[in-house]
């Protein structure tokens, strides 16, 4: 089969469907890849292209075992490692060994992950007291302090509805 071809069906895994709030949102791997690469960009444009790569592919291997919810992931680690492993098989059969990142770029890139999940839940309206969202948003919050990007998260946060 076409590389091309994988990589469109990796990119049309469908996000959210295991949250009642969001499943009807229709978001789509591809599309949150592309948000993180967005988010990366904005907030360190001299990022390497490993990064930018990283955030586009990240979840290509869902293609593999679809999305399942962190707090899922979470309540369970063998689960979490067993997913992670099947994923990282199926994202590097497409595209080849994942590029090499340094830490400060893997924490740059889970991030840019967990803040574009946040700014797709507001934006659609799910109840933010609930599904992990409060950690979340405490971790995104001392995470943009630690990368220097606070500035950016706090803009963020009074720009949101």
């Amino acid at each position: 089969m076409s590389r091309i071809l994988d990589a469109f069906k990796a990119g049309s895994v469908h996000r959210w469907h295991c949250n009642p709030w969001l499943a009807g949102t229709h978001d789509r791997t591809d599309g949150h890849g592309a948000r993180v690469a967005r988010i990366i960009d904005l907030l360190w444009p001299d990022a390497p292209k490993a990064l930018l790569q990283s955030a586009l592919r990240h979840d290509d291997g869902e293609v593999a075992v679809g999305d399942v919810k962190a707090p899922a992931k979470d309540a369970d680690p063998v689960f979490a490692e067993m997913l992670e492993d099947r994923e990282t098989v199926a994202r590097q059969s497409l595209w080849g060994p994942d590029p090499a990142l340094t830490l400060d770029d893997l924490r740059k890139l889970k991030f840019a992950d967990r803040l574009d999940a946040w700014i797709w839940a507001r934006h659609h309206r799910a109840p933010m007291s609930v599904d992990g969202w409060p950690a979340a948003m405490c971790w995104l919050f001392a995470e943009a302090q630690m990368l220097g990007v606070d500035a950016e998260w706090n803009a963020l946060v009074l720009d949101m509805p």
